[in-house]
């Protein structure tokens, strides 16, 4: 109905178009190629892939680049979901209880699975033995004295006529007979011409298949079809029917096809079908099996009598050519299974057996160890040859750049338990000679680079250590790592969370980023650390992704991120990047280099958990931590060891001169902790701004706990016009904690004016919306972040104690002494008035018309120029005012807002906004003068 529909809509478009020769819109030929299935094949799609990824045309919003590793992946996953809803057939079952296989298949029923049914191709080379019939045609060229093509049909009486030739008999006989009797026709007839005569269109063949096929029926296909084509269009042979005794039906003779030819044992079928034919599908004929150490093990059809030599051809041989051993079972006439005693080659085999192949003895190689991880070379090696860990790997100097020297693990098998066990190793100390290690026969010796022990510092195995679901399932080795924290309910894998900051959320213990340093922690961190809302998540930001970079490979943050939104296929990426291969071979490998680390903190550039063999000195540890930082001084060792139940606590000092020395003979064990403590650096991480009225104003570098005053002096101290009264003093911390504040007052404010305006006259609404557009505004301020300090070398001189200590970031503006005051709010004329010295707030007032009648005259107050306030008492207009007003003042006279719900709130709202805004205003005329 749809493509009716469509095509409906399209007949209509072009007879609406009719008087006129036009062209058929693109995009309604495309919708209906679309709708017919036309013009979507693999071949076009592939072109639109190629254009896009060759930087052609863009793709369409929406639309993703499909590449071919995308598609290869998603048929491996659509695999692995065919391969889980498998249903094993009667036969497969018997098979996999005797021989407990549990995958054992029937050989060749998937041969039909990736067949196209409609794949009758006629294509290649017609040989002269195709026997003609009803519907066939022929093309025949004339060359010579007659040049001229023609195409004749062979007739229900079986005859085909070409031109001017007479009759030919072409019913049942070859098309290399026929061929040469027309040669010798147009011999005979057409003096000085040759002819050519090759096949054309074949005729068609109706077939019927059945027996145990997914669908029987009646099929209609060419005369050049064979089984398999016929076989293909019933839906395939099921797992019942037989493969190797399809019968077909032909008059009245039957032949018989094995199509185990088409499999690759045996010479492929070349029975053609022809009209009329019956292809019939039989029961499964007898079945033997083969296991164990073959290269294609499944449960093969017998056809004649079979030689045991002859089904492990079948199955591609043994995988290892030489030492193997066969097993045969045999059910015996009484329904008991007995084993053969000593099977060979030549053992005749009988319905129902059952062989096993089974390669050397079932503990595995002798004389050989084996080289894993991070190397070149990694593979087997003869015992005799290496028999040592020096042997085995040469030198230090022979390893990849990058290797972690202080540990490898060596899985050796004990012959007296048949268990494996894990050996630290010592690289260095075994590679110098200082601890060798001797090998055995099947050890195997695992080197670790230094992104695979980073990879114990991530969080991912933090979160799994602190008792937290493992995120990332799919990670073999944490999943290992999680089974045994929960298991064991034991400290010994808490070495890798001593260098993290935990925090209690809803209950459990998390994660979080403390943020920033202790001069300077900003209002998100400072919440971090108290809430823990800022978690550290799987892949954490700045340092943690550098890592991340290192630990699987450059480019990977992106990569990572380029696929995260791309269904699956992203996540499995993902997740993969996310687990060391060495790892996930070998999960056990995991928990046992947490229990033999040690927690490494302090002035390093990498602190965090790092394995050892035995022990290790400080400088070890500083070097496997990247090394301690370059600006450190007074730096010290804090060791904490564990010895039985209790933790000793030791302090070393390491001095200027010979500290290295120190440090090594400073020895640490797994499970210690080790601090590098240094002094604090001298220098803050940033500068300070000083503009305005210095000698040399710029950008300064300054020194921990430096003061205003020293700054100034090293700045040539003021100029002659400098107003050290009207210093604004800026800082970054208190900018952010004055822009919350004014978040928390819009929302109080918010709730007010929803309030008030509900409490008036204003039926429309208009209050509220202008209260919306007041919290608008003030939701757009930045908070000035000053801070009252004194600045008058001079007083500070005299008063130490009013000196301030500078932090990375502030900023200091010196103003030029200014010669006016400022009188804002409810006045009656606004602005800037003339600095007379002596006058008080009433004569500036006076000047400024005086105060409205709206104006609460209780609450005024001064703003001076140094940014503290003073209230003016009663309502004389400053007569309880003692001090002087300086210049730069600013006089506020606030309105009065009890009787505000008695007015229109759209009408007044821009005078309380002037209110809110004086002190930010005072900053800004202050800061340009």
């Amino acid at each position: 109905m749809k493509r009716l529909l469509v095509l409906a809509g399209l007949c209509a478009g072009l007879c609406a178009g009719a008087t006129a020769a036009q062209t058929v819109d693109p995009a309604v030929l495309r919708q209906v190629q679309g709708s017919l299935g036309a013009g979507t094949g693999a071949q076009d799609a592939g072109q639109g892939v190629d254009e896009a990824a060759r930087g052609g045309t863009p793709l369409p919003a929406g639309q993703r680049l499909d590449t071919r590793e995308e598609q290869a992946v998603r048929r491996a996953q659509a695999r692995a979901e065919l391969e889980f809803l498998y249903r094993p057939s009667a036969v497969e079952r018997d098979y996999r209880q005797r021989m407990g296989v549990v995958d054992l298949r029937q050989f060749g029923y998937d041969l039909f699975e990736s067949v196209d049914p409609s794949a009758a191709s006629v294509t290649g080379t017609m040989g002269d033995d195709y026997v003609l019939g009803v519907g066939d045609e022929l093309i025949v060229q004339f060359q010579g004295a007659s040049n001229e093509s023609r195409t004749a049909r062979v007739a229900r009486d079986g005859q085909v006529v070409v031109g001017s030739l007479p009759p030919v008999q072409a019913g049942g006989r070859s098309l290399g007979a026929v061929r040469r009797e027309l040669e010798a026709a147009t011999e005979r007839t057409l003096l000085g011409t040759d002819i050519f005569v090759s096949l054309g269109a074949v005729r068609a063949a109706s077939v019927f298949v059945g027996g145990e096929v997914a669908r029987p029926g009646q099929y209609s296909l060419t005369s050049l079809s064979d089984v398999a084509v016929a076989l293909a269009q019933a839906g395939g042979v099921r797992r019942n029917g037989s493969l190797r005794q399809v019968r077909v039906v032909r008059g009245g003779r039957t032949l018989s096809v094995d199509l185990y030819g088409l499999l690759g044992l045996g010479g492929p079928p070349g029975v053609r079908l022809q009209d009329g034919d019956r292809v019939i599908v039989p029961v499964i004929g007898p079945t033997v099996a083969i296991s164990g150490n073959v290269t294609r093990p499944g449960i093969y059809e017998l056809r004649g009598p079979t030689k045991l030599g002859e089904l492990l051809r079948f199955a591609g041989g043994a995988v290892r050519q030489r030492g193997y051993r066969m097993a045969v079972s045999r059910i015996g006439e009484d329904g008991a299974e007995r084993f053969l005693s000593q099977p060979s080659l030549e053992t005749a085999l009988v319905a129902g057996d059952a062989v096993q192949l089974s390669a050397g003895s079932a503990g595995g190689a002798s004389g050989r160890v084996i080289l894993s991880g991070f190397v070149d070379n990694p593979g087997p090696r003869a015992l005799g040859a290496v028999r040592d860990v020096a042997g085995l790997l040469g030198d230090a100097g022979r390893l990849k750049p990058g290797s972690y020297l202080p540990m490898a693990l060596l899985v050796r098998r004990e012959t007296a338990t048949a268990s494996r066990s894990y050996l630290p190793v010592d690289l260095a100390a075994a590679l110098d000679g200082r601890q060798p290690v001797p090998l055995r026969s099947e050890d195997q010796l695992f080197v670790f680079s230094q992104s695979d022990i980073r990879f114990l510092n991530t969080t991912a195995v933090r979160r799994i250590v602190l008792g937290q679901p493992n995120a990332l399932s799919q990670c073999l080795s944490l999943d290992r790592l999680e089974a045994q924290v929960r298991d064991s309910q034991t400290s010994r894998f808490t070495v890798v969370t001593r260098q993290a900051f935990l925090v209690e959320r809803n209950g459990r213990t998390e994660l979080a980023s403390t943020g920033g340093t202790l001069s300077g922690v900003t209002r998100s961190a400072d919440a971090a650390v108290r809430t823990g809302e800022n978690l550290a998540g799987l892949r954490q930001r700045g340092t943690e992704q550098q890592g991340e970079e290192q630990l699987f490979g450059p480019g990977t943050a992106e990569t990572r991120r380029g696929v995260e939104n791309d269904g699956a296929i992203g996540d499995t990426i993902a997740i993969r990047a996310q687990c060391p291969v060495v790892f996930e071979l070998e999960p056990d490998l995991l928990p046992v280099l947490i229990e033999n680390a040690v927690a490494v903190g302090g002035a390093v550039r990498r602190p965090g958990a790092y394995p050892v063999a035995g022990s290790a000195s400080a400088a070890t540890l500083a070097a496997v931590a990247e090394g301690v930082l370059n600006d450190v001084s007074g730096l010290t060792l804090d060791v904490a060891r564990g010895q039985g139940g209790a933790v000793v606590s030791e302090r070393v000092e390491v001095p200027d001169v010979g500290g290295e020395a120190v440090m090594a003979a400073t020895m640490l064990r797994a499970g210690d902790d080790i601090r590098f403590n240094a002094a604090q650096p001298q220098f803050e991480a940033g500068a300070v701004l000083l503009s305005g009225e210095f000698n040399r104003p710029g950008l300064y570098s300054i020194r921990r706990g430096e003061t205003l005053s020293q700054l100034i002096e090293r700045a040539g101290g003021l100029s002659a016009m400098a107003y050290p009264y009207g210093t604004i003093f800026t800082r970054r911390s208190v900018r952010e904690l004055q822009q919350e504040g004014l978040r928390r007052t819009s929302r109080e404010l918010t709730q007010g004016l929803l309030s008030l305006a509900a409490r008036s006259r204003d039926a429309n609404g208009g209050g509220v919306v202008a209260g919306q557009q007041l919290i608008e505004q003030l939701n757009t301020l930045e908070a000035p972040g000053r801070v009252v300090v004194e600045a008058d070398p001079r007083v500070l001189a005299m008063r130490p104690d009013l000196d301030t200590v500078l932090e990375s970031g502030d900023a200091v503006v010196m103003p030029k002494k200014p010669n006016f005051v400022l009188a804002l709010g409810d006045v009656a004329n606004p602005g800037a008035l003339q600095f007379v010295a002596g006058k008080d707030v009433s004569n500036y007032l006076s000047e400024a018309g005086g105060t409205a009648s709206t104006a609460d005259e209780g609450r005024i107050f001064i703003v001076l120029p140094d940014g503290t306030a003073q209230p003016l008492k009663g309502r004389g207009w400053g007569k309880g005012y003692a001090g002087v007003v300086p210049p730069g003042s600013t006089i506020i006279v606030p309105k009065d807002i009890d009787p505000l719900y008695k007015l229109d709130l759209a009408r007044d709202i821009t005078g309380i906004l002037t209110g809110l805004l004086t002190s930010v205003a005072t900053v800004a005329i202050l800061a340009t003068n």
